[in-house]
């Protein structure tokens, strides 16, 4: 383990049940950090302490944090997976109250203050926020289809609690201490483990439906590939959303029987032609939630750019379930029973 020698590296066992601590695992994110500590001093309420755990980066990330000042900032290098940079982070933390957060993002200014608020003031253990996507006015039509793939629109986060993303939560360092902390056997998807480990242990949670968080999306088609392959792998490994698996394979099961028979009867097509809208239709409306102030040549080709994309998705998310489960049934993963 490397520390900023510059700074004071606190007691891991040192915390005050009114301090806020803001915790955030980073990898090769030298081009994203200096636009997310803007956000954060533009923060109305401000974190007691910033707890940053750089997990190995080879880009320039560690020399930059070496070189930036910023009050009550530490930054510590160990490697390791996200949830072991989360847990490390958390120990080395002094507050009680704990804000959790990624790199590659930007904050409503208020982000921390309604992160931490019922925490502090209404009894509440756990909070989560909604997010969107971190779009610029100079990405590509490829650019907002994979945040439109990947991110879900305002909408979307309205009724039932969602799967909270660590982007954006906010918990009790005891939460944390009871759920035994995020799963570290896990590559991916620890948080998802974490929020059904805080589910089952009866937290009062609190959801909040209002988009604080805003999160830069994959550029291109390879990081979009990785990045769905590795959640849905990981999904596997901890055999995670079993039903929306099913589900997915069902569809291109399905489609492959219609497309059989289509060579038969060219009135098969229709069918899939039919589901496939439906299937497409939650991306077609992201997508045009997203790029409402674009231009119109931009704003229709979706039409064209998002079954493309989806298609390539599913099968990220197909081939990385089934590797998942195979890896899970060999014991290259040692899971957790929880």
């Amino acid at each position: 383990m490397e520390l900023l020698a510059k700074r004071e590296v606190r007691s891991p066992t040192e915390h005050s049940k009114s301090m806020i601590s803001l915790i955030i695992t980073v990898l090769n994110e030298r081009e994203t950090l200096p636009l997310w500590l803007e956000s954060i001093k533009e923060q109305i309420k401000q974190p007691d302490e910033i707890v940053i755990v750089d997990g190995g980066s080879v880009d320039g990330t560690w020399e930059w944090l070496q070189k930036v000042t910023f009050p009550n900032m530490q930054a510590i290098k160990e490697i390791g997976n996200i949830a072991h940079g989360r847990n490390s982070a958390i120990r080395y933390a002094k507050g009680d109250v704990i804000a959790v957060t990624d790199a590659g993002c930007i904050y409503h200014p208020k982000w921390l203050e309604n992160m931490t608020t019922p925490l502090l003031t209404e009894g509440i253990d756990f909070v989560a926020s909604a997010f969107g996507p971190w779009l610029k006015a100079e990405d590509a039509l490829l650019t907002y289809g994979i945040a439109s793939a990947t991110i879900p629109r305002p909408g979307e986060f309205h009724g039932a609690p969602w799967f909270a993303s660590s982007r954006s939560v906010a918990f009790r360092k005891k939460v944390w201490e009871k759920a035994g902390g995020y799963p570290e056997w896990i590559p991916y998807s620890e948080d998802i483990v974490f929020d059904l480990k805080v589910k089952k242990m009866g937290c009062r949670e609190l959801y909040l439906n209002k988009t604080l968080v805003f999160w830069r999306p994959r550029t291109t088609l390879g990081g979009y590939w990785r990045q769905l392959y590795n959640y849905t792998r990981s999904d596997g490994h901890g055999m995670l959303l079993i039903r929306r698996q099913v589900i997915r394979y069902g569809v291109y099961g399905a489609l492959a029987i219609f497309i059989s028979l289509a060579f038969k009867n060219i009135l098969w097509v229709l069918p899939p032609l039919m589901g496939g809208l439906v299937y497409c239709n939650k991306y077609l409306l992201r997508w045009f939630s997203f790029t409402r102030h674009t231009t119109l040549f931009f704003h229709l080709s979706g039409l064209v750019i998002m079954p493309a994309l989806i298609f390539i998705g599913d099968l990220a998310k197909m081939w990385g379930f089934i590797m998942g489960v195979y890896e899970r049934k060999k014991g290259t993963i040692v899971y957790e029973a929880w």
